[in-house]
């Protein structure tokens, strides 16, 4: 008999989860989430009995529960679930938070349930398509019996598990955000630039990425220190230099993190051997005047 999961958010990440939850043999019993129509549409693509915006609808033997919701509700939603008149000892609550904790969920505890934390690294759209978690990695925390389960559901999703410690956790989703946001803004900064010379937002998504995909598909085959390319890496002075005045020409407010950015880049290409220590020291004096003029010039 497949086990039963409640799913509690139909947002972003828990539509998804609840799909490939299916998808994997898992009965989902029921749906709930803030707005009734959003916990209809997913309780019906995935043939859960129960839609339902009040947590009082929880199936009372279901003995693994998802709460796919923000951040910043966690510590209340896990108040609302201590409060209900139910057994919590056989249930394990599981929260998809890449930065909180298992026991921000510390109140079901209390009552006996298991905690854990099930972060799927991926990026989850809020609308369209579903994804997959298939070949991806899942952060998990909590405790031994919440754990044991955790590797049960990441293996039958066809992901791969990667265990953490509560301590490590901040560290864990800085390096996703790094990696995801970071590159949203990123590319909202190259399209910044772009539309200096006349390129539209549109046309520059258009324009980067095929240059995204080939540096992916680099990094692929080697590590991203190895994969990178660019005049930083090579201690280029002269295109560095035309950065900077450009810059300081048009996008001023730029600069810190084209140096910030140039600056890693040139750490990456040193510690691997592609870049002569005194050359990059060369480029990293060049930032700093750089950034020392303009801060002169700010003020």
């Amino acid at each position: 008999m497949a086990l039963a999961v409640a799913v509690l958010g139909a947002g972003a990440v828990g539509r998804s989860l609840a799909w490939a939850l299916r998808q994997a043999g898992y009965a989902i019993a029921a749906v709930i989430s803030r707005r009734l129509e959003s916990a209809q549409a997913l309780a019906a693509q995935v043939g859960a009995p129960v839609a339902s915006t009040a947590l009082e609808d929880l199936p009372a033997d279901v003995p693994l529960v998802f709460c796919c919701v923000p951040d910043d509700k966690l510590p209340l939603l896990a108040q609302q679930l201590a409060h209900l008149p139910r057994n919590w000892s056989t249930t394990v609550v599981a929260h998809t938070s890449g930065a909180l904790p298992a026991h921000i969920l510390a109140p079901l505890a209390e009552r006996g349930a298991s905690l854990l934390s099930f972060h799927p690294l991926q990026a989850f759209p809020k609308t369209g398509s579903l994804v997959s978690l298939q070949h991806v990695y899942v952060g998990l925390e909590g405790d031994p019996k919440a754990m044991a389960l955790g590797y049960e559901v990441v293996h039958a999703l066809g992901a791969y598990p990667i265990e953490l410690t509560a301590e490590a956790k901040a560290r864990y989703h800085l390096a996703a955000v790094l990696v995801s946001n970071g590159l949203g803004a990123l590319l909202a900064m190259a399209g910044e630039v772009l539309a200096t010379i006349g390129v539209s937002r549109q046309q520059s998504r258009d324009l980067l990425l095929p240059l995204l995909r080939g540096t992916l598909e680099n990094m692929r085959a080697s590590l991203p220190e190895e994969a990178l390319t660019g005049p930083a890496v090579r201690g280029d002075l002269q295109p560095i230099q035309q950065h900077l005045e450009a810059l300081k020409a048009h996008l001023p407010h730029l600069l810190p993190v084209y140096a910030a950015l140039t600056t890693e880049m040139i750490r990456a290409g040193v510690r691997v051997g592609r870049l002569d220590p005194k050359q990059a020291a060369l480029v990293l004096d060049m930032l700093r005047a750089a950034l020392d003029a303009a801060q002169d010039f700010w003020l």
